[in-house]
């Protein structure tokens, strides 16, 4: 199978059944704030399914998954698709109308082929490695904000209060270090945060409690879109890094050089 077309297909059935859906029934599993829906597992099954009936060898692994299953994704030969049934399952459950689907093909460890699918706004983004990325089939690309004044930046929440916590400590350093803080976003969807800088919208986020779910399609989306991103101390990051800064060169430059005089212990 491996096409976007049937990515982006699969994507939208389990798009489409999380905007019908009323199951927000949950179960929580590290904590109060990390929780399951029944809807998550019905949109898991339906991801999981279909790309099984077009491609029945594939390995097929997603976050709700078993931790010793999941454990495969971090191998540096892996291959398979790596899906997040529903990302930003807390604002699914308050009807928040802020979470999407993603489902990105990853290659000997690397991100090829990504969707993710934001069913509140019927958009679609999709990205091929070499081939740029889109949303709804248009051409989209970083923005081009180059100054921290004025810049959108985003962080997000977390399960781990801890990490929160030097998230936000580490935002407000922007502050500290320049004097301007940029307009700060934290919606609870990582993957939609990504999808929106691969298209303009925000200019970078900085995060703590990524996980490769989050990633497998939206790394690849904000590089083909012209973006670049980094472990939180500048270094290169694989789709499987939890700390990391995605945004436009610009903007990921400038994050980069003020955390790098910070606490280190606000870079993990």
């Amino acid at each position: 199978m491996n096409t976007l077309l049937s990515m982006a297909t699969i994507a939208r059935e389990a798009g489409q059944f999380m905007l019908g859906s009323l199951e927000t029934e949950s179960t929580d599993k590290s904590n109060t704030k990390d929780f399951v829906t029944v809807a998550d597992i019905k949109s898991q099954a339906i991801l999981r399914d279909r790309l099984l009936e077009i491609e029945p060898t594939a390995v097929v692994l997603s976050e709700e998954d078993p931790e010793e299953e999941r454990a495969a994704m971090y191998a540096t030969d892996f291959t398979g698709y790596v899906l997040d049934p529903i990302d930003g399952t807390y604002n699914f459950k308050r009807g928040m109308k802020e979470s999407a689907i993603s489902i990105g093909y990853i290659e000997n460890g690397l991100p090829i082929r990504g969707v993710i699918y934001d069913s509140y706004k019927d958009e679609m983004y999709t990205a091929e490695k070499g081939m740029g990325a889109f949303r709804n089939g248009e051409a989209i690309h970083v923005s081009s904000q180059s100054e921290v004044a004025g810049a959108s930046v985003a962080i997000s929440n977390g399960y781990n209060d801890a990490a929160l916590a030097a998230n936000l400590h580490r935002h407000l350093q922007i502050y500290e270090q320049t004097g301007v803080l940029p307009w700060t976003s934290c919606p609870g969807s990582a993957v939609l945060v990504m999808a929106w800088i691969a298209c303009g919208r925000i200019d970078a986020l900085h995060h703590n409690g990524l996980k490769p779910w989050d990633n497998a399609a939206a790394f690849l989306l904000v590089t083909e879109a012209g973006g670049e991103f980094c472990k939180l101390d500048g270094t290169p990051a694989k789709f499987t890094e939890n700390a990391v800064i995605i945004g436009n060169p610009a903007i990921v430059a400038v994050l980069k050089e003020i955390f790098a005089t910070i606490d280190p212990i606000l870079l993990t």
